[in-house]
């Protein structure tokens, strides 16, 4: 087998910059952007076997069954094209499992996905058995190694102008994992408060205004956190602020505890 053609492992980033490596470097030669599209979807979620049909709908709305069947396959020739078989063992495992019904990235390849691990990161802190999430330590760096995932907004660098599915499914996993990535700086931040850590507290805080300039609670955080630091003045600064925002773009008053 051609040396150029062996893969060990393959390395997807869906979080931006959306990114593709194999062995450590870029893949870029992907024939079309449904190409890569394919990949993603795939990419996003490997435990399933999705079927043509979902695909088709996904990539080409509205297309007529034939032509969209036979898009499939050449989509599917294209993307087998841009990343090789993986080499495991001395043994070529293909990238993709599929059949007549079903298309899925083979588990038995080496692949890692940012988001997959990202979640896996964060169902870790639910599941463990701790007293206090505030003071556990594993927990804290499982939290802290998922926001590190989070680079940017899901597929924030990447759309397909001509289909709305994927545009659609592709915003309900920007705003579920922007929101996962909010309640973990928020928890990781409360973490800090209470060891008196409020470089790090306010650095978190500020970190989920960066992304939620509305988040209320956030502001919450980095009054306490500059007020406990001995900086009132700045405190009350945070606080017009926040009221001023709330006001301007949601016609509200902060809540009673802000």
């Amino acid at each position: 087998m051609d040396d150029m053609h062996i893969m060990e492992q393959l390395n997807i980033s869906l979080f931006a910059p959306l990114q593709v490596t194999s062995n450590n470097e870029l893949v870029s030669n992907f024939r079309t952007k449904k190409v890569l599209a394919l990949l993603v979807y795939l990419a996003a979620e490997p435990e399933t076997a999705h079927r043509r049909e979902t695909l088709m709908t996904l990539l080409w709305p509205g297309m007529p069954d034939t032509s969209a069947r036979a898009n499939l396959r050449q989509v599917l020739f294209h993307l087998r094209q841009a990343i090789s078989d993986f080499i495991v063992e001395d043994t070529a495992v293909p990238l993709l499992i599929t059949n007549r019904h079903t298309i899925q990235l083979n588990p038995a390849g080496s692949i890692f996905v940012d988001t997959i691990q990202f979640e896996s990161l964060l169902n870790q802190t639910l599941e463990h058995d701790h007293l206090n999430l505030l003071t556990c330590q594993k927990c804290r760096d499982d939290l802290a190694a998922a926001t590190e995932l989070y680079t940017g907004d899901f597929l924030a660098d990447f759309y397909l102008e001509d289909s709305n599915e994927f545009e659609e499914w592709a915003e309900i996993r920007r705003q579920r994992y922007q929101r996962k990535t909010l309640d973990a700086l928020e928890t990781l931040a409360a973490i800090a408060i209470r060891q008196q850590a409020y470089a790090e507290a306010r650095l978190q805080a500020e970190r989920q205004l960066e992304l939620d300039y509305l988040r209320e609670s956030a502001y919450q955080q980095l009054m306490e956190v500059l007020a406990r630091s001995g900086q009132r003045n700045e405190a009350l600064a945070v606080y017009e602020k926040c009221r001023r925002l709330l006001k301007e773009e949601l016609g509200m008053a902060p809540a009673t505890r802000t």
